[in-house]
């Protein structure tokens, strides 16, 4: 008597192919991770210079920008860091933007009874080709909205200008 012993037969459906695929493309491409080299990253440059910035504090009562004065230390309010040291301080007109219904747009008008008051200040920095870094971790953009602090005052407001100090 013989034995009647079945042969293998794989019988796989749509399903079951497409799901076979999927895993063996998965296993190929973590395959090709781990064998492929690594790219060298190239590191940031980063150059040792003073630069010298503008802060817009916004919305002070007239006649308080006596309180700060050239020499103070400035640091952000948020994260401690010390962001530099004042080279002067300026009163202007407070702006804000307003809509103008008729021409549907904003324009700029002036705020009465505040005014903005622009510091500059200066400070030794890291400059890399991602950031310019002050105070060892406080990367200064223009435009980006900061919260400060001095000997007797705290404000807030855009960075509007920076620039490089030649020497």
């Amino acid at each position: 008597m013989e034995q009647n012993t079945p042969k293998f037969r794989l019988r796989l459906n749509l399903f079951d192919g497409i799901v076979l695929l999927l895993a063996l493309a998965a296993a190929a491409f973590l395959l090709w991770r781990t064998v492929k080299p690594d790219t060298p990253v190239q590191a940031d440059t980063v150059a040792s210079s003073t630069v010298r910035y503008t802060i817009r504090f916004q919305r002070w009562a007239p006649g308080s920008e006596s309180a700060i004065q050239p020499k103070d230390r400035i640091a952000d309010n948020i994260k401690n860091y010390e962001v530099g040291q004042v080279v002067s301080a300026q009163a202007v007109p407070a702006l804000v933007q307003v809509a103008d219904r008729e021409n549907r747009r904003w324009v700029w008008a002036e705020l009465e009874g505040f005014e903005d008051v622009l510091v500059t200040v200066e400070a030794p920095c890291t400059v890399s080709d991602s950031a310019i870094t002050v105070g060892g971790g406080y990367e200064i953009r223009v435009g980006s909205k900061g919260f400060f602090r001095g000997e007797g005052y705290m404000g807030s407001g855009p960075i509007v200008a920076i620039e490089e100090v030649q020497g």
